[in-house]
C-alpha cells in the first residue's frame, strides 16, 4: 500500500470512527441532556432520529455530487461540515438548537459517509478494496466501544463534551485531509437532475418521518395516508429518471447482477439488525434494571471481535470474492439471535449475552467489508459516488424500517413510550421482578424471530449474487 493510499485510508478511517462514536456517545447521553433542557424522551430522541433523516435523505444526492464536483472534494468539505456541527452542538442553549445542530452535523455527515465509499474506490484496485473496507469497519466498531465509554465519562463532567470532543481531533485531521486527498479522476461535466433530487427529496422526507410517528404512534390512518404520497412520489421519481439523460439514480447501474443482490442483501441486513441494538438495550435496562452504560459494556465483545477481524475478513473477499464469506456471516448473525431467543429468559445468566455477542461479531466482521467491497467493485467508474449514495440511502432506510418492525411486535407487550423511555435510559427496571417481565421478553423474543426470517432472506440473496474475479476487475 503506497503512501498516498495510507494517508487516504487514515483519514476515512479516523472520519468513520468519529461518526461511529458520536452515534453511541448520545445515546448514552440523553437522559442527561433531557434533565437538562427540563425535556421529554419523545422530544430529545429527535437527537437522534433528526440525524438519520437528514443522512437517509440527502444520500443519493451527495453521492452525485461528488460525482459531478469531485468525490475527494465533497468528502473534505463533508468533514468541515460535521466538525462545524459538532461544534454548535457542544455550545447549544436550547433542545430545539441542539436538534437543528444535529441537523447541519448530519448534513456533514451525509457529504462524510457517502464520498467515503467512493473515495476508498477511487484509490484502491478491486482486489484491494476488500481489506481496505476492512480497515473502515475497524474504525467504525472501535468508534462504537470508544462512544460507550466516552459516553459515560463525558456526560458526568459535561453532556456538552460528547461533541466538542470532534473539534480538537477534526483540527488535526482536516489539514491532512485537504492536503492528501484528492480526486484522481476527471470530474463529470454534464447537469444536475434538479427535478429528481427534488422528488427524491421529498419522498424520503415523507418516508421517514412518517416512519419515526410510526414507531412512536403505531400506523395511524394520517400516516398510511402521507406513506401512500410517498409511495406515489416514488413511482413519479422513477418515471423521471428514466427520461433523465443524467438521472440522480441511473437505473442502469441495477443491471450487473453482483451490485444489485449484494446491495439487497445489505438492505435487508440492516432490516433485520439495526433494531437488535435496541432490543438487547431494552432487555438490559428494562427487565435486568442495568444502566445504560453497564448495558453497554456487556455488547462489547462483539464490537471488539467485529473490529478486529474486519481487515482480515476483507482481504479473504479480495481472494475469493464476497459470496462465501458475507453469506458465512449472515447465519452467525441468524444463529446468535437465535441463542438470544433460545437462552434469554428474565433471570438467565447475563454471561450469554457477552459469549453471543462473539457470535454477531464475527458475522459483521465476514459480511460488511466483503459486501462493499463487491457492490463497488462492480459500480461503474464514473458513478462511485452514485453507487455509495444509493447503497448509504437503502441501508438507512433499512436503519429506520428497523426500528418501525422492531418496536411494532415490541409495542404488543409494552407501550411504545415506555419502551422508548427504556432505551433513552429514563426508566431504568419498568419490567425487572414485575408480573409482565416474562410477557415483556416474549415481546423480545418475538422482535428477534421476525430478525432471523429476514437476515435468512438477506443470505440467500447473498448467496446467488454470483462468483467475482477480482483481479479481472482491476483490468477491465
Amino acid at each position: 500500500m503506497g503512501s498516498d493510499k495510507k494517508s487516504v485510508l487514515t483519514v476515512v478511517v479516523v472520519g468513520v470512527l468519529m461518526a461511529a462514536i458520536d452515534t453511541t456517545i448520545v445515546i448514552l447521553a440523553l437522559p442527561t441532556i433531557d434533565a437538562y433542557f427540563h425535556t421529554s424522551p419523545s422530544i430529545s430522541i429527535w437527537i437522534i432520529m433528526a440525524y438519520i433523516l437528514v443522512l437517509t435523505v440527502l444520500s443519493a444526492q451527495v453521492g452525485r455530487i461528488g460525482d459531478r464536483f469531485g468525490r475527494a472534494k465533497m468528502y473534505n468539505y463533508g468533514f468541515l461540515i460535521f466538525i462545524v456541527g459538532s461544534a454548535v452542538c457542544g455550545l447549544s442553549t436550547s433542545i430545539l438548537m441542539l436538534i437543528g445542530a444535529r441537523v447541519l452535523q448530519a448534513v456533514g455527515g451525509a457529504f462524510l459517509s457517502t464520498n467515503s465509499s467512493a473515495v476508498v474506490s477511487d484509490h484502491f484496485d478491486p482486489h484491494e478494496r476488500g481489506r481496505a473496507f476492512g480497515y473502515t469497519g475497524m474504525g467504525w466498531n472501535m468508534g462504537a466501544i470508544l462512544g460507550i465509554f466516552l459516553g459515560g465519562v463525558l456526560t458526568s463532567i459535561n453532556w456538552r463534551l460528547i461533541f466538542l470532543i470532534n473539534v480538537p481531533i477534526g483540527a488535526v485531521i482536516l489539514p491532512i485531509a485537504f492536503r492528501k486527498v484528492k480526486d484522481v479522476i476527471e470530474k463529470k461535466k454534464e447537469r444536475y437532475d434538479v427535478a429528481g433530487s427534488i422528488v427524491l427529496g421529498v419522498a424520503l422526507t415523507l418516508l421517514t418521518i412518517m416512519a419515526i410517528f410510526a414507531m412512536t404512534e403505531g400506523l395511524t390512518p394520517h400516516i398510511v395516508e402521507f406513506l401512500g404520497v410517498a409511495a406515489i412520489l416514488f413511482a413519479v421519481f422513477g418515471i423521471l429518471q428514466r427520461r433523465e439523460k443524467a438521472p440522480t439514480i441511473d437505473p442502469g447501474i441495477f443491471r450487473n447482477r453482483v451490485f444489485t443482490l449484494s446491495m439487497l442483501a445489505g438492505t435487508f441486513q440492516f432490516i433485520a439488525t439495526f433494531a437488535v441494538l435496541f432490543i438487547l438495550i431494552l432487555y438490559l435496562q428494562g427487565v435486568r434494571a442495568l444502566s445504560p452504560l453497564m448495558s453497554s459494556v456487556y455488547l462489547l465483545p462483539g464490537y471488539i471481535v467485529g473490529g478486529l477481524l474486519a481487515p482480515m475478513s476483507g482481504r479473504l473477499s479480495d481472494r475469493i470474492g464476497a459470496r462465501v464469506p458475507a453469506t458465512a456471516g449472515l447465519l452467525l448473525i441468524a444463529l446468535a439471535y437465535f441463542l438470544y431467543i433460545t437462552l434469554l429468559t428474565p433471570t438467565s445468566p447475563l454471561y450469554y449475552i457477552l459469549i453471543i455477542t462473539l457470535f454477531t461479531g464475527l458475522g459483521s466482521a465476514l459480511f460488511f467489508p466483503s459486501n462493499l467491497s463487491a457492490i463497488m467493485a462492480h459500480a461503474p467508474k464514473d458513478k462511485y459516488g452514485m453507487a455509495a449514495g444509493v447503497n448509504r440511502l437503502l441501508n438507512n432506510v433499512g436503519m429506520v424500517l428497523s426500528f418501525v418492525i422492531a418496536l411494532t411486535i415490541i409495542s404488543i407487550a409494552i407501550p411504545r413510550s415506555v419502551a422508548l423511555a427504556i432505551f433513552t435510559g429514563t426508566q431504568i427496571g419498568v419490567a425487572s421482578g414485575s408480573v409482565f417481565s416474562a410477557t415483556f421478553t416474549k415481546g423480545l423474543d418475538a422482535a428477534l424471530l421476525i430478525s432471523i426470517v429476514i437476515i435468512l432472506v438477506s443470505a440467500v440473496m447473498s448467496a446467488v449474487r454470483g462468483k467475482e474475479d477480482r483481479r479481472a476487475l482491476a483490468r477491465e
